[in-house]
């Protein structure tokens, strides 16, 4: 019997360990697109060893179209995608098996890009001027909100797809205006010399959202719990030590990634760096109940979705 009982005493350890730490499996976890400022913290994550401090091997892929993560996630070829929320809930009611495990930016970063020399002081002067854009059929409902809310007419919005060029648009005035994000296009073109005017959209009646979430598949969730709580403690803990030791962190990018030590990546980070969320966990339903009601205004969602359907929130601790 003391046999027995030293038996399953181990036997309990094993399994307290593998739920604290993980169970050492790799794990994909697959970026929004190219790596850039705002994964900082998940790079400087794998050079100190928070995720493997946590039995966890963490394996960071790029994906080849910004289109990819969501889909990786939901055919599981990917373990964990990063992918912008609205992104999400769009996938989510196109059918995507997918769920929200935890967040790594949770505030906004898009709205629109003017240049001061070009006249435009306030979003209301950009009424019929030519504003550009990538992607439809977010960026023109984003960016007709934004002017309608500054009292543009429906009528004197005029948008141009220019494809993925838009800097090069806004530079050359084939547009007065882009769609851009405040830590990178707002940057850059100060940097070209000119003084940019960038407009929030939340600022202009577009509900903050959160930037990059974190998605997995719903069987994963319940296969690996105890490695995505693991992976969100670690992803937490890499965050708190990017604001805490930022030269380091961006050293430990920067080391992955050599070609990206530029000016632009390094103002880029500075200027990302305040917008990392203060906790991984998505407890609070208020962004998603918004977010959505928004895209089903702007004919993006035929319906909202509730939100213990689009959280895993058994991953995140209950309130005492």
């Amino acid at each position: 019997m003391r046999g027995v009982r030293g038996v399953l005493v181990c036997i309990l350890l094993a399994a307290f360990a593998v739920s604290a730490r993980g169970s050492a499996a790799p794990l994909t976890v697959c970026l929004d697109y190219l790596p850039n400022p705002n994964h900082v913290p998940l790079y400087a994550g794998l050079d100190s060893g928070a995720f493997a401090a946590r039995g966890l091997d963490v394996e960071l892929v790029v994906p080849s179209s910004a289109s990819d993560p969501a889909k990786l996630a939901a055919a599981r070829a990917a373990d964990i995608a990063l992918t912008p929320q609205i992104n999400y809930l769009i996938a989510r009611a196109e059918g995507l098996p997918l769920v929200a495990v935890g967040v790594l930016i949770d505030h906004s970063l898009g709205g629109l890009l003017a240049l001061s020399d070009r006249g435009v002081k306030t979003l209301s002067n950009l009424a019929q001027r030519p504003i550009g854009y990538s992607l439809a059929p977010l960026e023109p409902a984003l960016w007709r909100a934004m002017l309608t809310c500054a009292g543009v007419d429906a009528l004197d919005v005029d948008l141009v797809n220019v494809g993925f060029n838009t800097v090069a648009a806004l530079l050359a005035g084939s547009v007065d205006a882009i769609g851009a994000f405040r830590n990178v296009e707002a940057i850059q073109v100060e940097l070209y010399g000119h003084t940019a005017v960038f407009f929030p959209q939340e600022a202009f009646c577009v509900p903050e959202t959160y930037d990059l979430v974190f998605v997995a598949h719903p069987d994963l969730v319940r296969e690996r719990r105890a490695d995505l709580v693991a992976f969100l403690d670690a992803v937490e803990e890499s965050i708190d030590a990017t604001r805490t030791s930022p030269d380091e962190a961006l050293a430990a990018f920067f080391h992955a990634f050599p070609e990206l030590n530029d000016e632009l990546d390094r103002r880029s980070f500075a200027a990302t760096l305040p917008l990392y969320a203060d906790s991984v966990r998505l407890g609070d339903p208020t962004t998603w109940v918004d977010v959505q009601r928004f895209l089903v205004d702007a004919g993006l969602l035929s319906e909202e979705m509730p939100f213990e359907s689009l959280v895993a929130i058994d991953l995140f601790p209950t309130e005492p």
